[in-house]
């Protein structure tokens, strides 16, 4: 009887550490601030937004882990470190650890960030897209192309997003409009700072610092998978088989296993020959039994009459 090893791998063991890592630097940020809020250096308004965002970091940090298990796919881990990593750095340490408050362009860093995650998640969305395509300069290009454009888009939708919560909330100012504003006037109008508006600006500004990252990702990787093809295994989407229960899993004492202990994710399921398991064997087609053959000669007979 033959029997699996169970030890974990070493991809597992790193990113579970990883997760670990940065879960425990989420608690200690909440913990520090119920300790400034012990000592009133923040409200209780603050600490509840606080306490949201830490919420919400749990959950954004684990969210590549459950995605992996929960849509039957495997990313590569250079992928799910960068989208762990991108989760801390945008929650964790801008809202629970209120690096805004200590480092104001720490939302340019995150803007460059943003770009070398999307970008490195695009590669994983090409990968499945171009699964089909023979091997080559071409698919490759495409690839990196079609990364681009996915991390791109993303930003564009983000600077979306921003425009649509201050069109909707008059008071917010996501894009910045109201830091360069020098005086208000009764009709509605404003003196600002600049003849473009500090809106515009920083619209640019995130666009370019987000197209920064993903260039600055993609043109040095474009260069290594050129020399290197087999390194763009380790940005892909594998779609994996879904386990069975453990009974129907089991092991038969004789070492063979059951036909059901694994059932393969929905991008499995057709074969490219169109064949199909179950009526192909011998005796399902070629058994027969005493009383078909005494009833085929009793056939025979009444003809031969």
């Amino acid at each position: 009887m033959k029997h699996s090893s169970t030890r974990p791998s070493r991809r597992t063991i790193l990113l579970a550490a990883v997760w670990a890592m940065l879960i425990l630097l989420d608690f200690a940020g909440l913990f520090w601030n119920i300790s400034r809020l012990s000592e009133g250096v923040i409200g209780t308004a603050k600490f509840y937004k606080t306490l949201l965002h830490f919420g919400i970091s749990l959950f954004s940090i684990s969210a590549v882990y459950l995605a992996q298990w929960l849509l039957c796919f495997r990313a590569g881990t250079p992928v799910v470190i960068a989208c762990a990593l991108f989760a801390f750095g945008g929650n964790t340490v801008a809202n629970v650890w209120c690096m805004y408050d200590f480092f104001p362009a720490w939302d340019m860093v995150l803007h460059s960030l943003s770009g070398v995650l999307f970008a490195v998640l695009g590669l994983g969305l090409a990968s499945v897209l171009l699964h089909n395509q023979p091997k080559g300069t071409r698919k490759l290009i495409a690839t990196v192309l079609l990364a681009l454009f996915c991390s791109l888009t993303v930003g564009y939708l983000w600077e979306l997003f921003e425009f649509t919560v201050d069109t909707v909330d008059p008071a917010s100012s996501t894009q910045g409009w109201a830091d360069g504003i020098l005086e208000s006037y009764p009709d509605g109008t404003y003196l600002v700072n600049s003849r473009r508006g500090t809106a515009i600006l920083d619209t640019m500004e995130d666009m370019l610092l987000h197209l920064a990252g993903s260039l600055v990702t993609l043109v040095p990787l474009c260069v290594l998978f050129l020399k290197r093809p087999q390194t763009m295994d380790a940005f892909s989407f594998v779609p994996r088989p879904r386990r069975a229960p453990s009974a129907a899993a089991s092991a038969r004492t004789d070492g063979s296993t059951d036909d059901t202990s694994a059932v393969p994710c929905a991008t499995d399921s057709l074969r490219t020959d169109g064949s199909t398991e179950g009526n192909t064997s011998p005796d399902a087609t070629d058994a027969r039994t005493p009383s078909s053959d005494a009833e085929e000669n009793n056939g025979r007979g009444q003809s031969g009459e």
